[in-house]
């Protein structure tokens, strides 16, 4: 059974026996909302569950507690409050007195009460009025020096129309007016704002522990009624309180039932059948809160021995009904844990067979890769046994033409040689010959010097047509002088 489930059902009873002479009791009160389970949250060690709707989270008694200065254990009881949206007040009474009682019976008494108000509230709605009553009558007026009234969530009061000044004016109305806190404060009681801080929330508790030392554990009026006068539910202070407002409530619905059927008869009677239907549900409802107030009633005639054994068979339905709970959850739990056990093993198979299907394709690109890698190699092989090829033709080319030049160049040399002969030979011939002569042999000489001049050139700048036209220049020189 889940922790939760388990102090849920014993009604934090169970940990009556748990205590010791050393602990601290100290109860929390207020309407649903009034911030019970947060000021517990802020100094237990436990799991606390917060509501923030209308419907009430402590459906119990439910016991919370934390390590006072290294020293003592601090018990912390959260209580529903009579505006609870899922039970009468009379349950909620039983409850309580319950509780209270089995406490009472133990070696541990409360040390305190700490009774929790919203400051954000504009007025003292209904059902705060009859949890405040409630609170006073089981309570008791001897008990009141050991209450806490806690005004909550100052924090919000940060709105132009809820400012500081407005919570203020609040505070001072609860205080003055005698039949809200006036009262109980002129017989003890503390005026305390809550910061929402831990700090603040404990120097709260620190406040009914001090209180405690000085004048010892209290006693609520429920407790003595019902444990030491024997007194049945409906006898003690708070058990009268809820009978008055079930017998106010049911002669209010006697009422409005009569109401109904007198307008009932009267629709019937002009036959309108569609107002008729609508005023019997609702006389069929009324009816029916008719019959749970005097319900209520009865189950108000009830001893404290009578409660306990009654409690105890709720318990024992509540524990039953949770183990076949958990009887169905495991089952669940066991068919969940199938399910996914199959699921877990069909995603390893799919796994497997993607690693595997990944395996093939790396080692196919591997393969690929190194097929690749293989026409590269042979590529540049074939590539470079090419270019190697291409040079030695180049370079037997160049040899060639490297030949022919030099070839080429002795032929001109020997060309230039046997001009130069002729050129010396021309110019004995010259100076043999008259002066009238002379000058009409310049022009040859002339011309072989030309073409002299331009075999040289081109020999330089290795131009063959220049070579070869230079000789021929010369030729034609030697030829046309040797006719003179």
């Amino acid at each position: 059974m889940a922790v939760e489930e388990e102090k849920r059902v014993d009604g934090g009873v169970k940990k009556l026996s748990q205590f010791s002479k050393n602990d601290v009791l100290i109860a929390l009160m207020g309407i649903t909302g009034s911030g019970k389970s947060t000021f517990i949250s802020l100094l237990s060690e436990d799991f606390v569950q917060i509501g923030h709707e209308l419907s009430s989270c402590t459906a119990d008694v439910e016991v919370h507690s934390f390590i006072y200065k290294n020293t003592r254990r601090v018990y912390l009881i959260d209580t529903p409050g009579f505006d609870d949206t899922h039970r009468t007040d009379t349950d909620v009474l039983k409850q309580l007195a319950f509780w209270l009682g089995e406490a009472y019976k133990t070696t541990v008494q409360l040390s305190g009460i700490i009774y929790l108000h919203r400051i954000t509230d504009d007025r003292m709605s209904g059902s705060s009025l009859r949890n405040l009553m409630m609170f006073k009558k089981l309570c008791g007026e001897d008990a009141m020096k050991h209450v806490s009234l806690v005004t909550n969530f100052w924090s919000n009061l940060n709105t132009p129309t809820l400012t500081y000044d407005t919570g203020v004016a609040r505070e001072t109305e609860l205080t003055t007016r005698r039949d809200w806190w006036g009262l109980m404060q002129e017989r003890g009681s503390t005026v305390v704002r809550h910061d929402g801080t831990k700090e603040c929330a404990l120097a709260i508790v620190e406040r009914l522990i001090e209180r405690r030392a000085q004048e010892g554990p209290v006693t609520l009026d429920i407790q003595k009624e019902m444990i030491d006068d024997k007194k049945s539910l409906e006898d003690t202070a708070a058990g009268q309180e809820v009978e008055k407002e079930l017998s106010l409530a049911k002669k209010k619905f006697e009422e409005q039932i009569s109401d109904l059927q007198s307008s009932y008869d009267e629709a019937l009677k002009e036959r309108d059948l569609q107002l008729a239907e609508v005023l019997q549900q609702q006389r069929d409802d009324l009816e029916k809160k008719l019959q749970r107030a005097g319900e209520a009633q009865e189950n108000l005639k009830i001893t404290f021995e009578k409660l306990c054994e009654e409690k105890t068979a709720e318990y024992a339905k509540m524990v039953q009904a949770l183990e076949e709970g958990d009887r169905q959850r495991m089952a669940e739990h066991l068919a969940r844990q199938v399910e996914l056990n199959r699921q877990q093993e069909e995603q390893e198979k799919k796994e497997q067979q993607l690693e595997e299907q990944l395996q093939k394709e790396r080692e196919m690109f591997k393969r690929q890769g190194q097929e690749a890698e293989e026409r590269m190699q042979e590529f540049l092989k074939e590539q470079k046994t090419t270019e190697a090829e291409r040079a030695k033709q180049d370079k037997e080319k160049l040899d060639r033409m490297q030949q022919q030049m030099e070839e080429r160049f002795a032929f001109e040399r020997q060309q230039q040689q046997q001009h130069a002969q002729a050129i010396q030979a021309q110019m004995m011939q010259l100076h043999q010959t008259p002066p009238g002569k002379k000058e009409s042999s310049l022009m040859p000489l002339i011309s072989l010097f030309a073409g002299v001049a331009t075999s040289g050139i081109g020999l330089l700048t290795l131009n063959p047509t220049a070579v070869l036209s230079g000789i021929g220049t010369a030729l034609d020189s030697l030829s046309g002088g040797g006719g003179q």
